[in-house]
């Protein structure tokens, strides 16, 4: 089960024209930002990477400013993260064990992450309504592939309650008000 002290937040490619090309736009922002805004409240670690920012945008807006201050942002042009010069140490600098996933393309750039964090020993927890692609199949498939391969897939909600645990959690008001 997830855990708060063991438990990092990574959202790949939540960019401009990547949301723009993908039919529910308008939920990718706002579950991904639920996310966000429960790690910042949980004092979650927040790692974001932005697919070659300069031709695809920078991160969405509603997503933006729903992080934490001091959330780290990588620059990459590899579709897995972990190919990016010097992010496994910041990742492993962490000392986490529990990678919190979401992003855009599922069935690329997430599911490449997916699989290094796989091999490199990390539990990986897909979260499949902050997830998506430009086409319905794709996602699936990546979806049904990172299952495959071990990770683990959820949804924005049941993360959230995972790591209360219960409702006397003194951030549990706050962490609820996100999805009312």
């Amino acid at each position: 089960m997830l855990s708060i002290e063991n438990s990092l937040l990574l959202v790949i490619d939540i960019q401009d024209k990547l949301v723009k090309a993908c039919k529910d736009s308008e939920n990718i922002g706002r579950k991904s930002s639920i996310l966000a805004a429960a790690a910042k409240i949980l004092e979650i670690p927040t790692l974001v990477s932005e697919q070659y920012p300069k031709g695809l945008g920078e991160t969405i807006p509603e997503l933006k400013n729903s992080l934490a201050e001091g959330s780290f942002f990588v620059e990459k042009t590899s579709f897995s993260v972990l190919k990016e010069d010097g992010f496994k140490e910041k990742l492993a600098s962490y000392g986490r064990k529990q990678i919190i996933l979401c992003g855009i393309e599922a069935h690329i750039c997430v599911y490449q992450t997916c699989l290094e964090l796989l091999e490199s020993g990390y539990d990986v927890y897909v979260v499949k309504d902050a997830s998506y692609s430009r086409n319905e199949y794709e996602y699936q498939t990546g979806l049904e592939l990172m299952r495959n391969f071990g990770a683990k897939l959820t949804c924005v909600e049941m993360v959230l309650f995972e790591l209360l645990k219960t409702s006397k959690h003194p951030d549990f008001k706050s962490v609820q008000a996100l999805i009312k």
